[in-house]
């Protein structure tokens, strides 16, 4: 996955700049159909949904009679931040999932929740900032959290797997507290 950048439109001479961020997401994420409806209407070039997209980055005043001139050049920017938004990378869609493991299916205001946690909860950011970092942004920083704590205190499953009795996993905790009597 790599870091979503701004994606940049023009609208009558006027440069606006898209950022994929996740609270962009989430109100698009609420509209009625969610991602898939947002992105057939884009691509059926509805107006509505076009500057639905847009309404966060720019003056509304000018936007829905300049913007309707442009609607099918807007078609291919536009769904490329949709994708952003729901954490997809165009790249990544292109390879194929590996054989014998179907890929899990999540409802996308799960996964935008998800990522609101894993920010908010794993990562320590601020509620603004998480509602201000991108899908990417988000995704990348927690895998970056779980890399340094493998390399703190030891990863993969194989040092994850304790298959020692859970009375000899309490005794080896505790005896440093002082809780558990060693046996006479």
């Amino acid at each position: 996955m790599r870091l979503a950048d701004t994606i940049t439109v023009t609208i009558a001479g006027e440069a606006i700049e898209l950022r994929p961020s996740l609270a962009c997401a989430i109100r698009l994420e609420r509209r009625p159909g969610s991602f898939q409806q947002l992105t057939r209407d884009i691509m059926d070039g509805n107006l509505t949904a076009a500057v639905e997209v847009i309404q966060d980055h720019t003056d509304l005043d000018f936007l829905p009679n300049r913007i309707l001139e442009q609607l099918d050049t807007l078609k291919a920017p536009l769904l490329r931040y949709v994708m952003a938004c729901a954490g997809v990378d165009p790249d990544d869609a292109q390879k194929a999932a590996p054989k014998g493991k179907p890929a899990k299916s999540v409802p996308f205001r799960d996964h935008l929740q998800d990522l609101y946690k894993k920010a908010t909860g794993w990562l320590g950011w601020s509620p603004e900032v998480a509602l201000d970092a991108t899908p990417a942004e988000i995704v990348l920083a927690y895998e970056g959290r779980w890399d340094m704590l493998k390399a703190i205190y030891g990863g993969g499953k194989d040092q994850l797997t304790d298959d020692r009795p859970l009375e000899e996993k309490f005794r080896s905790v505790f005896t440093t507290f002082g809780t558990v009597k060693e046996a006479a």
